[in-house]
């Protein structure tokens, strides 16, 4: 049970309010007293507590009064009513409006404790839950679907439409446009959204195992079973299913995946009883659907069962103006757990990112990001710290200000120079001898110049 629990006790009864108050500082708690309703209400209003207890007979206002005060005021707050004999009926209709709970008069310290330890574990119960629900929704809000595209508003628009209805959504898009995140997004926003996600990778099981996993089995179903297990669709019961890479879900069980979603109900491998279930499906793929379906790798009708509601994730490089937002998000969170101070990346890196091409999208950029700053030693990431592949993709412009012609072409002659060596370091997988030989130079210039360029051969093995 909680210590320093600020607790308030309200009764007409002088003698009760100083008994209650000895036990609840015996206990280890603050105890908040009142001896009418008036007074109730006024520390309803002005002052935090954990728990209420309050007598339900009084003149004026009665604790009926001050339970529906407590609802305004704090209904995060259980109340516990003190009934005198022969009240019971209507500590009962009291609990029926919402109080937790209720003690019939007089009553022993010992129950007292006992009721007062299970308030307090509600009060705890319910500040958690509230604390999980709002990270959930910080976790799986806007902020971290970064865009301002107008592709990405239409998306945003979009979750916040589908998210409270019960409509199955079909999520396409390229592989690492952040489609699970879409799927998590509209869960989190959704009326379920404190019960179970459970997403499953159609790809990750291998066929023979798919049934067994999805939709369980009893005890002895077959050579193997010695116990009886609850598929994934159960355990998502009240809540989400998210199936990814729907395209790779077995044509022979799509059927049976179908009857469940439309009369609700499952058996488990084995078993012969309909288990009723419950659950919003949300799917994902990165292939082309339309091909799927000619190809016979999904049913007509399981794909008009999955896309009541289409949302499309645009690849990263149709969403050029949502690149440096990205790249300075992943910044941020990747540095939460790093020791690094650095401020952000010098204009040529972005200048880089906005021209690549990005095929392996947001994930790509996230993993680039977290690579710089592994190896970032400056208070900037420079192109420097950037995968061979984007180094090749630089921008070889120059800003003429303040520049002679002799610092212009060494600035020219350097640029190249890299790039000649990090098209070397591709062919060649690293190897400096074969680069030495195709360069016309010996071993140990090649060495120095890498040194200079801060190129290590061994990346490339």
């Amino acid at each position: 049970m909680s210590k320093n629990s600020r607790i308030l006790v309200v009764d007409d009864e002088e003698e009760m309010l100083s008994g209650c108050a000895k036990i609840l500082k015996a206990l280890g708690h603050h105890p908040l007293l009142a001896q009418n309703g008036h007074d109730a209400i006024s520390l309803l209003q002005e002052e935090e507590m954990d728990l209420i207890l309050c007598d339900l007979l009084m003149p004026d206002i009665d604790g009926m009064d001050i339970l529906r005060s407590a609802q305004k005021y704090k209904p995060a707050t259980p109340v516990i009513i003190f009934t005198a004999y022969g009240t019971i009926d209507r500590a009962v209709s009291a609990m029926k409006e919402g109080a937790f709970d209720f003690i019939e008069k007089p009553f022993e310290v010992n129950y007292l404790k006992v009721v007062i330890a299970k308030g307090l574990n509600q009060r705890n119960l319910f500040i958690e839950r509230k604390n999980l629900l709002s990270q959930l929704k910080d976790r799986f809000s806007f902020d971290n679907i970064v865009g301002k595209s107008s592709a990405m508003r239409s998306v945003f628009e979009m979750i916040e439409s589908v998210a409270q209805s019960e409509s199955n959504v079909l999520i396409t898009g390229e592989s690492g446009t952040g489609k699970e995140l879409i799927a998590r997004s509209i869960h989190a926003r959704s009326l379920r959204k404190t019960k179970a996600f459970v997403p499953v990778n159609c790809g990750a099981f291998p066929e023979n195992l798919f049934e067994a996993e999805i939709f369980g089995y009893e005890k002895g179903a077959f050579t193997g079973a010695i116990h009886q297990k609850i598929g994934l669709l159960e355990f998502a019961d009240g809540g989400t299913f998210f199936l990814d890479e729907v395209c790779e879900f077995p044509l022979t069980l799509q059927t049976k995946l179908l009857r469940v979603l439309q009369d609700k109900q499952l058996r488990r491998i084995g078993g012969n009883e309909l288990i009723q279930i419950n659950v919003r499906l949300i799917s994902a793929t990165n292939r082309n659907v339309q091909e799927a379906l000619s190809n016979g790798q999904i049913r007509d009708d399981f794909y008009y069962r999955l896309n009541v509601i289409n949302i499309h994730l645009p690849p990263l490089r149709d969403r050029k103006d949502d690149i440096p937002l990205l790249a300075e998000h992943f910044l941020q969170k990747i540095l939460k757990s790093s020791p690094k101070m650095i401020k952000g990346f010098n204009d040529e890196v972005i200048a880089i990112f906005s021209k690549y091409h990005w095929p392996g999208n947001v994930r790509e950029l996230e993993n680039i990001v977290e690579r710089a700053v592994t190896l970032s030693r400056e208070e900037y990431i420079t192109v420097d710290e950037l995968p061979p592949e984007l180094q090749l993709n630089g921008n070889s412009n120059l800003s003429f200000s303040d520049l002679t012609l002799t610092e212009v072409k060494q600035h020219a002659v350097e640029r190249l120079e890299k790039k000649y060596l990090l098209f070397q370091l591709q062919k060649h997988q690293g190897n400096v001898t074969k680069i030495a030989n195709e360069a016309g130079m010996t071993r140990r210039n090649i060495h120095r110049l890498l040194k200079i360029h801060n190129l290590d051969p061994k990346a490339w093995r």
